[in-house]
C-alpha cells in the first residue's frame, strides 16, 4: 500500500525542532508536484504514487542535510522573474535586486554596453536586458558550471541582447568600450564564519583571497574598460566599505559614493570614471 501523504505532514512537524521552516517549505514543494493549495491546506490524507513518494523522501533527505529550498525546487524569484539555479550558482539575494533598479534609474542612453562581471545565474543581467532591451549587455564568468546555468535562464526568457562569456573578469573586454560594469563578486575571506551555513554554495563564487582581491582585480580592469563618463557598481559585505571605496579611488575612480540594502547596511559602492 503506497505511503499517504499525511504521514508526510507528521514528519516534516516532528522535525521543527531541526528546521524551522520545513512544514512552510514541504508545502512550497507539493506545488510542485501540482498537489492543490486545497489538499495541502486541509494536509489531505491520500495516497501518493511511488513517484512521487520518491520526489517527497528526496526533499526530506536533502532538506534536512541543509540543502536550500531553491536548490531542491531548481528555481528562484529575482526582480520578479523566475530563474533556474542549482549548486553551480548562488542563490540570488533580495538585496541584489537593488543594483538592478539602480541601474534603471541610471539615464543610460539606447545602445549602452554593459558589463555583468561575474554573473553566476545571470539573474542581475537578464533582468536589465528583459527590461532594457535596447542594451547591450556583455556577462562573464570565469565558471564553465555557472555559464550553463546563465544559458539556460537565458533560453528560458528568450533575451536577445545579452552575450555571455566565459572570462576571467573582463580579460576579454576592450579599452573605452563601456558605458556600465556591474560586479557582486566573490568577497568573504576563505575562513569567514559565515560560510558553515553556505555549505551548498559553491565555494568559488563566494570566497576571494584577503575577502578583496576580486574588488582589486576588476577595479583595475573596469578602469581601463570603461569609457569616459562610465560608471561602476560593486555589492560587498557591510564592513568593507572603506577597503572597497579605496580601491575604487586608488584607481582614478572618482564621486566614489556608498549606498545602503534593506536593512540600512552598507551594501553597494559605486565610482565614476572621468
Amino acid at each position: 500500500m503506497n505511503q499517504s501523504l499525511k504521514s508526510y505532514f507528521l514528519l516534516a512537524k516532528s522535525n521543527l525542532d531541526k528546521q524551522e521552516y520545513i512544514s512552510r517549505d514541504f508545502g512550497y514543494f507539493l506545488k510542485s508536484l501540482e498537489i492543490s493549495d486545497a489538499i495541502i491546506a486541509i494536509e489531505d490524507d491520500f495516497d501518493l504514487s511511488i513517484e512521487q513518494i520518491s520526489k517527497i523522501d528526496l526533499f526530506f533527505s536533502s532538506y534536512l542535510d541543509g540543502v536550500p529550498l531553491e536548490y531542491i525546487l531548481g528555481e528562484s524569484s529575482f526582480f520578479g522573474y523566475k530563474f533556474y539555479v542549482d549548486s553551480r550558482v548562488l542563490i540570488p539575494r533580495p538585496e541584489t535586486e537593488l543594483i538592478v533598479e539602480w541601474v534603471l534609474d541610471l539615464s543610460l542612453q539606447k545602445n549602452s554596453s554593459i558589463a555583468e562581471v561575474g554573473t553566476g545565474s545571470g539573474c542581475i543581467a537578464l533582468s536589465i536586458a528583459l527590461q532594457k532591451t535596447n542594451f547591450k549587455i556583455m556577462a562573464t564568468d570565469l565558471s564553465d558550471l555557472a555559464l550553463e546555468v546563465a544559458y539556460i535562464n537565458k533560453k528560458y526568457h528568450d533575451v536577445k541582447n545579452l552575450l555571455l562569456v566565459q572570462s576571467d573578469w573582463m580579460s576579454c573586454v576592450q579599452e573605452n568600450s563601456l558605458d556600465l560594469i556591474i560586479s557582486n563578486p566573490p568577497y568573504l575571506k576563505p575562513n569567514d564564519s559565515h560560510l558553515k551555513n553556505l555549505r551548498h554554495e559553491p565555494l568559488m563564487a563566494l570566497t576571494s583571497k584577503n575577502g578583496s582581491q576580486s574588488f582589486y582585480g576588476i577595479a583595475s580592469q573596469a578602469i581601463l574598460s570603461l569609457k569616459s563618463g562610465g560608471k561602476i557598481i560593486f555589492e560587498h559585505g557591510c564592513s568593507q566599505t572603506r577597503e572597497v571605496s579605496s580601491i575604487l579611488e586608488n584607481f582614478g575612480f572618482k564621486n566614489v559614493i556608498t549606498e545602503q540594502d534593506f536593512q540600512g547596511l552598507d551594501r553597494y559602492t559605486h565610482g565614476e570614471k572621468l
